[in-house]
């Protein structure tokens, strides 16, 4: 997928559909997205499961937190009814049911390691392991605001493409993404404008912004010649890929 603009469903199709769900996930594939974008956590007992926050109660309405629990009982909860009743029934997947989906739909997955608070529990060992496992490496990024896992995975999987992830309070962050080798940064939509994208390609990094979540800086991200986005309107992007396609295509007079 080189030199593809990538468009990332920020949690799969998370408007409309329960987010992180193989629902959300299958749903922005059929939006027009070629990319999903998830967060992932370990369990009590260390496997990899697709869930954003630090604590169950928003989406679950539970106390604790994922890693308070075991796969068999993070299986047992209602990840859908929180959106709407009909989605009951809705469950957490695991990081290996959506690599298995994926490989099976050829596109790419920016995998966020949700672990700024739980350093060194091996997150990133068992994630390597899963896109080891359904050979994804080329068609997978991992991203993240832990500068730890960034060397982690820089010495232990240096061929898995991995992307800066920042907040938007750095002076440099270019510095700091070619320091761990990443192929990408991943700024706050805010931050990107003609500078910031001139900089990124002097620097060899790919642009890949995040929060955006209008139809203004869609439309500004695509002007601006970005490499993709994060966003939870799949849809709305691939409608203006093609308006701009046929655009360009259409026959002088």
């Amino acid at each position: 997928m080189k030199d593809v603009f990538i468009t990332y469903a920020h949690r799969g199709s998370s408007i409309k559909y329960p987010e992180n769900t193989l629902l959300a996930f299958s749903r922005a594939i059929k939006e027009g997205a070629n990319g999903i974008e998830l967060d992932v956590q370990l369990t009590k007992d260390n496997q990899v499961v697709v869930f954003h926050d630090l604590s169950l109660k928003r989406i679950i309405r539970r106390t604790g937190q994922i890693s308070n629990y075991t796969l068999k009982e993070i299986q047992q909860f209602d990840a859908g009814v929180w959106k709407h009743a009909r989605f009951k029934g809705a469950k957490i997947p695991t990081l290996h049911e959506v690599l298995r989906l994926a490989a099976k739909q050829k596109i790419m997955i920016n995998i966020e390691l949700k672990n700024l608070l739980a350093m060194k529990n091996g997150l990133e060992q068992r994630v390597i392991e899963l896109i080891k496992e359904h050979n994804m490496s080329d068609r997978v990024v991992i991203s993240t605001f832990n500068p730890l896992s960034l060397r982690i995975l820089q010495n232990q999987a240096d061929h898995i493409q991995r992307a800066f992830l920042y907040l938007g309070l750095l002076s440099d962050p270019w510095e700091y993404a070619l320091e761990y080798r990443c192929a990408y940064i991943h700024p706050p939509v805010h931050e990107v404008n003609e500078a910031f994208v001139t900089t990124s390609r002097e620097k060899g990094l790919k642009i890949v912004p995040y929060q955006v979540d209008s139809l203004t800086e869609i439309k500004r991200m695509i002007d601006l010649g970005v490499d993709g986005v994060i966003t939870p309107h799949p849809r709305l992007v691939h409608r203006l890929l093609n308006a701009g396609i046929k655009k360009r295509k259409r026959p002088r007079p």
